[in-house]
């Protein structure tokens, strides 16, 4: 027999292993819809689908531009991140040398 749970947001009554999210070890509070309906609103409202890297992106002359502006930044950033993490830079190069075959 199908297990029954009730959404908190719309209150209908679905079946709990077709129509909920399984969720760190639980199935979620909201049905399958009610979550969708939520993303999409949240989405449209952030309008975070313009942020989203493509190629040919309206964005990329938009981060030239605050990174040219912004170049201490991202030096200073980067010389941390490379005293915190010496090993990283390492096996980076050791890893693209193995891939270009040198």
């Amino acid at each position: 027999m199908n297990e029954l749970k009730v959404c908190t947001r719309c209150g209908e009554e679905k079946d709990a292993s077709k129509d909920f999210y399984f969720c760190s070890g639980q199935r979620r509070s909201e049905c399958k819809k009610c979550t969708i309906k939520r993303n999409v609103g949240y989405q449209k409202k952030a309008q975070t689908w313009k942020y989203r890297c493509v190629e040919g992106d309206d964005r990329r002359p938009y981060m030239r531009e605050y990174y040219s502006k912004n170049k201490e930044k991202f030096t200073e950033y980067r010389s941390k991140f490379r005293e915190k993490n010496p090993e990283y830079y390492r096996e980076y190069y050791r890893n693209k040398k193995d891939k270009d075959g040198t």
